[in-house]
């Protein structure tokens, strides 16, 4: 039997997209979802691994989302357990945030597809370990941790819009966040995330905001995101079994 991994759902429009399931299926990998806005994350000791999805939410709303207040505390709990962690946007927000780091306002909200490019670090880091450099990012946030970073995280990539695009924990490198929704970008999930939220497209900036240009992008790039998801869960897997 493979591994389980349990994925932390935050609202129903960013659900694990098409091609985590499908990576997650070629590496023999069991996904169980936790839908945390409305059921309980269950036992989650009894999982190999973590994946944190993306979501519109803020750390600082825990009045208007009280899931959030159980999550950090679980995210806390699965920190102290030492296992394997992967947090995508918000999960990556929760995990700098329970290390030590700032989450606030972005410069601008970012929506759409850019480039995020490997620090000395990041090349080195078993996560990133056959990807190139730079490699596409599907973003869609307007929250982003903070500069300096905490001496107990690593800086793995960056971007022109966002200084930390990828990070780790210091002798933790199984703990891990990105800044970006890799795991969707697809034109179906793109369709999904526009009609749903449209506020923070329309914040977006003209070159990345532009919706005709979304679905452009994402068939432009759907075999390079695929590879990119499908390599990262990979790499992520092989964590699980140092």
């Amino acid at each position: 039997m493979g591994y389980r991994i349990l994925v932390l759902q935050h609202c129903e429009w960013r659900q694990p997209g098409s091609m985590l399931h499908q990576a997650a299926e070629a590496n023999n990998v069991a996904l169980h979802i936790a839908r945390v806005w409305k059921e309980s994350a269950a036992d989650f000791a009894e999982f190999d691994a973590l994946i944190i999805l993306g979501s519109p939410d803020r750390l600082d709303q825990e009045s208007q989302r009280p899931f959030l207040r159980e999550e950090k505390r679980l995210v806390r709990a699965w920190m102290n357990l030492n296992k394997p962690c992967l947090g995508f946007n918000l999960g990556q927000h929760l995990l700098a945030e329970a290390a030590g780091a700032t989450i606030g306002p972005s410069r601008a909200p970012h929506v759409g597809f850019s480039e995020g490019h490997l620090t000395h670090e990041g090349k080195k880091h078993p996560l990133f370990q056959g990807l190139r450099s730079p490699f596409p990012l599907f973003k869609w946030h307007d929250q982003e941790i903070q500069s300096p970073l905490p001496r107990n995280m690593v800086l793995l990539a960056t971007s022109k819009d966002c200084m930390v695009e990828a990070c780790c924990l210091e002798g933790r490198p199984h703990i891990i966040g990105l800044q970006c929704d890799n795991y969707a970008g697809t034109r179906e999930d793109v369709a999904a995330w526009v009609k749903c939220d449209a506020t923070l497209l329309k914040a977006g900036t003209d070159q990345m905001g532009a919706t005709t240009e979304l679905f452009e992008n994402a068939n432009r790039l759907a075999a390079g995101m695929a590879t990119t998801c499908s390599l990262l869960l990979r790499n992520f897997v092989a964590l699980l079994n140092p």
